[in-house]
């Protein structure tokens, strides 16, 4: 297989991966392994090397979000934050809620 045109699949289904999650879409399993496994065969193929598909990935990445995968995992992680969250409305059952 021609690297240039293995590289564009694989450009082309990481920006679609990427685009999915970005619209609020997240991919089932199956296309995240089948995506990992067409990558994995290309490094084992000797098409590319880890470095390339690292590479590759972060600047898809960077591309759709704007940033780079470490930032956007800082930044998701950041918005979950169970301690400013009042559950206390939930305490009573629901019968005897007023709302």
């Amino acid at each position: 297989m021609n690297k240039d045109k293995y590289i564009n699949e694989v450009e082309k289904r990481l920006s679609q991966l990427f685009l999915a999650s970005k619209e609020g879409y997240k991919a089932s399993p199956v296309e995240r392994h089948r995506l990992e496994g067409f990558m994995r065969a290309g490094v084992f193929m000797g098409i590319v090397s880890n470095d390339e598909m690292s590479g590759l990935m972060n600047s898809c990445h960077q591309a759709i979000f704007g940033k780079s995968i470490e930032q956007r995992k800082a930044e998701l992680s950041s918005h979950w934050q169970e301690e400013f969250i009042d559950y206390s409305q939930y305490e009573q059952p629901t019968y005897e809620r007023k709302d």
